[in-house]
């Protein structure tokens, strides 16, 4: 009875890593809009029957189980026994990429005026009082990062990331002021958002207001994001413009910073502008933004220097061991959080700031200020021959 047991829960638990694999790359394709949630929740149900079907044939013996359900056991076996266990160890063996230090504060932002003067009255504000919700710990991750193929003259250069700071009633703005506040005491020679603005059209008030108060020394620069493809998309950049910050959605641009010449472009594909890799400019140091971390092997194939991204906010709950669970991207939960080398190419995704759904377990949202360093002289080829390598966790090398 109870290795029949043992059987049902690994097939169980196998079937759920099926499920949230399918949801997870199905979010990360392209999809958008309001149906898309509904959809999930469809599915979700959907996936019931197939635990519901499996006990009720389990007190017979397998020989005895309809073929296509034997066969579908048999995967969820192979997953829930070898597939997650082997993906597990995988991700806590991760290695950090070379050359990435940093520091981190963590502000209770509630310290001074407490949690009921930062929720707002919108939809979704009552998650916010759940206990152990961690939306008010905001982290500083202030971080100095190796980039094997830094021109000398952008030795030092400083960008602040911001992403997903996802504008809604659900907060009252007064939170939106303190994650903005917090952001503008940094110097830093670029400011650069890579989408997810808005999430409540009565918020876009908000943006020129609060995005207004942060000035890089060489300029702002942003995307937009798949939630803010559903809210006037045209008016967010409109008032971004507004804000002092240089839309850089589907093009290109070409900066001269100090002596040293930067191609810089932006994303939101796969919802809004792609980017055509021919129209990059010829220059010294490659930067790109990128809502989504998907596109990291195309940068990796572009030559790109340094990728930013957000859009999976760290999965929002992150699970002792396993790691996050939910996260919108074709290849799952891959690219989380953190750093990611590939070739020459080093990307970092930003955990975000907020969310549609305003939960957050195991997962602050952070803020993080990155300031350039080169590393020792080596080849291009060389660097090809480089396996990818990863930082799962900002503590792993905070000094």
């Amino acid at each position: 009875m109870m290795a029949d047991l043992s059987l049902l829960a690994a097939v169980a638990l196998g079937h759920l890593c099926l499920v949230v694999l399918a949801i997870n790359i199905w979010h990360g394709l392209g999809s958008n809009g309001r149906w898309l949630e509904r959809a999930t929740l469809v599915v979700l149900a959907l996936a019931l029957a197939a635990p519901v079907a499996v006990l009720a044939v389990g007190g017979r013996p397998w020989s005895d189980w309809p073929v296509p359900l034997r066969l579908y056991a048999a995967a969820c076996l192979a997953v829930g026994w070898l597939g997650l266990p082997a993906v597990t160890i995988r991700r806590a063996l991760r290695r950090v990429p070379p050359g990435i230090e940093g520091d981190a504060e963590t502000l209770d932002l509630t310290a001074r005026v407490g949690a009921d003067r930062l929720i707002g009255q919108g939809r979704f504000a009552g998650l916010l009082r759940l206990p152990g919700n961690a939306a008010w710990r905001l982290q500083l991750l202030d971080w100095r990062v190796t980039v094997p193929l830094l021109p000398t003259a952008c030795e030092g250069l400083s960008l602040v990331h911001l992403s997903d700071l996802h504008f809604a009633r659900c907060f009252d703005r007064l939170y939106f002021e303190t994650i903005i506040a917090a952001a503008a005491t940094w110097e830093a020679d670029l400011i650069v958002f890579t989408g997810d603005l808005i999430d409540d059209e009565a918020a876009a008030a908000w943006i020129v207001p609060l995005l207004s108060r942060l000035r890089g020394r060489c300029g702002q620069f942003a995307i937009l994001g798949n939630h803010d493809q559903l809210h006037h998309p045209r008016r967010i950049a409109h008032e971004l413009r507004r804000s002092g910050f240089e839309v850089v959605d589907g093009r290109w641009m070409r900066l001269d910073l100090d002596g040293a010449t930067v191609a810089l472009g932006g994303t939101s594909a796969p919802w809004g502008p792609a980017l055509d890799p021919g129209a990059m400019p010829e220059a010294d140091f490659r930067l790109l933004l990128s809502h989504t971390p998907d596109l990291f092997p195309e940068a990796v194939a572009w030559g790109i220097d340094l990728m930013l991204a957000g859009h999976v906010h760290g999965g929002q709950v992150r699970l002792p061991v396993v790691g996050p669970v939910l996260m919108p991207s074709r290849y799952s939960r891959r690219y989380d959080r953190g750093f990611f080398q590939a070739g020459r190419t080093l990307l970092h995704v930003s955990q975000g700031v907020a969310g549609k759904h305003p939960i957050r377990f195991g997962c602050l949202p952070e803020i993080s200020r990155l300031t350039l360093r080169a590393a020792a002289p080596r080849s291009e080829a060389a660097l090809d021959d480089r396996p990818e390598e990863s930082l799962a966790l900002p503590g792993d090398c905070l000094g």
